[in-house]
């Protein structure tokens, strides 16, 4: 008789999973950004990423104005959807570019991203209309930085392994569909120096509300200074482009916005960080950590009253990754094991005022957008609170700001594992660029309001 293995314990059942679905997630994005499987390279150490270390590097002096392109260079993007309905080719040529923006210290720093000129010709009112897109969770290492990603579609290293996927091209080629100039921003220490500041409310409206006026000084476009730009993102990208239309009355009054979509934003903190906390995405909360502690180091002994050994290894391990991996490394855990006297992070976070204090100043809703706003959230999104999405848009009404907000009813899918967060954006995924066209155009704004 063949003796029977011993079960494995819980956290190793749950790591499993963890990458099991993490991988299964990989393999069903991999076809939607690439039309082919990325080659894996066989040498340890090796990446199907070409080495482009010299442009993000930024220059020892930046350009005094905020949105100033510091460099550009042409760059090839692998296409996804185009593939299916344009004969194999992306409607656009793309340029990796770099400029600069106001960091999440209040310092000047180097932001990257990509700009994307339609080849067809715009008929629609006045100059050409820019998107600009915010993309969702990468991770922290420099190798998710979306400019890297889509320019293979799936980035593969092998030591440390890593993968990342260039899924902000979807939100891109809907933006292009509609006739946009498309700039996608890498945010703040995505591929240039320094931890991204992950999910910190004003770097990312700042590197949004840059990218724009950084696109408009391309030369060889059709844009125009004073040409209509609008802002779209989906979860991470959501709180991005809400975040830019909230700051951008004060912040950037020269872009000419006249519209934003947010989808499931994550507008409330510690909200979110509750509604993470034992899915797959309980590692993300250590990209936040480690931004809060990049511009507030003097919040260290705050942390390390709270967390534990295994809790400070977490931020070290998540801080080199991109999102595929921190959910096999973390995906399906509690915080609880994080910290040092067994509370959730979210419970020791509100033992320390000044992580508070923080924390809500990453909050949305405070101030509002100008422009009208199209707000999407799934009932059952599990990763972001549907209740938090709506105090936000009532904020936002109350101040007068005209929104649609439209709910996805999808029932629950498989709670914890992201396809209740993901499953509205990709029922949804023209909405935004639908909504987005109409405010270039001057058509009314659908404003639900009084029904939220």
């Amino acid at each position: 008789m063949t003796a029977l293995s011993p079960a494995p314990s819980a956290p190793r059942r749950r790591r499993t999973l963890a990458g099991a679905v993490a991988l299964g997630l990989a393999a069903a994005l991999a076809p939607a950004v690439t039309t082919a499987a990325a080659p894996v390279a066989a040498a340890q150490g090796s990446s199907n990423m070409p080495d482009r270390s010299a442009f993000y590097t930024p220059p020892a002096d930046l350009p005094a104005e905020n949105g100033a392109l510091i460099r550009t260079e042409p760059m090839t993007v692998t296409p996804s959807l185009p593939d299916l309905v344009n004969g194999g080719a992306l409607p656009a040529d793309a340029r990796r570019i770099m400029y600069r923006s106001t960091g999440a210290g209040g310092g000047p720093v180097a932001v990257t991203g990509t700009y994307l000129q339609p080849k067809a010709p715009w008929h629609g009112p006045g100059p050409r209309p820019l998107a600009v897109v915010t993309p969702g969770t990468q991770g922290q290492g420099d190798q998710c930085a979306p400019s890297r990603s889509m320019e293979v579609g799936l980035g593969v290293r092998t030591a440390p392994p890593s993968m990342a996927a260039g899924y902000a091209l979807l939100d891109a080629y809907s933006m292009l569909a509609g006739g946009f100039a498309v700039v996608v921003t890498d945010y703040e220490g995505l591929g240039t120096p320094g931890h991204h500041p992950y999910v910190n409310r004003d770097s990312q409206g700042r590197s949004a509300l840059d990218a724009a006026r950084a696109a408009v000084r391309l030369d060889d476009t059709d844009l125009a200074r004073d040409s209509k730009a609008v802002v779209s993102g989906y979860s991470q990208g959501g709180g991005a482009a809400a975040a830019a239309g909230e700051m951008q009355p004060t912040y950037a009054p020269d872009v000419n916005l006249v519209g934003i979509a947010a989808g499931a934003p994550p507008s409330d903190m510690l909200g979110t960080l509750e509604r993470v906390d034992g899915g797959l995405l309980t590692g993300a909360v250590g990209y936040a950590i480690n931004g809060i502690l990049q511009v507030h180091p003097e919040l260290r002994p705050a942390f390390d009253r709270q967390l534990n050994d295994e809790g400070k290894r977490m931020l070290d391990v998540v801080s080199g990754q991109c999102v595929a991996e921190t959910t096999v490394a973390y995906g399906l855990r509690r915080t609880t094991e994080f910290t040092k006297n067994g509370r959730s992070l979210a419970d020791a976070a509100r033992s320390e005022p000044e992580i508070v204090r923080v924390l809500e100043g990453y909050n949305l809703g405070t101030v509002a957008p100008t422009v009208p706003a199209l707000v999407l959230i799934g009932r059952n999104d599990d990763v972001v609170p549907h209740h938090t999405v709506e105090n936000l848009v009532r904020n936002w009404c109350g101040q007068g700001t005209p929104v649609q907000m439209t709910t996805v009813e999808i029932p629950p899918l498989a709670p914890g594992l992201l396809l209740d967060h993901a499953a509205p954006m990709l029922a949804e995924r023209s909405t935004n660029a639908r909504f987005l066209l109409d405010r270039v155009h001057g058509v009314p704004p659908v404003n639900n309001c009084g029904t939220v």
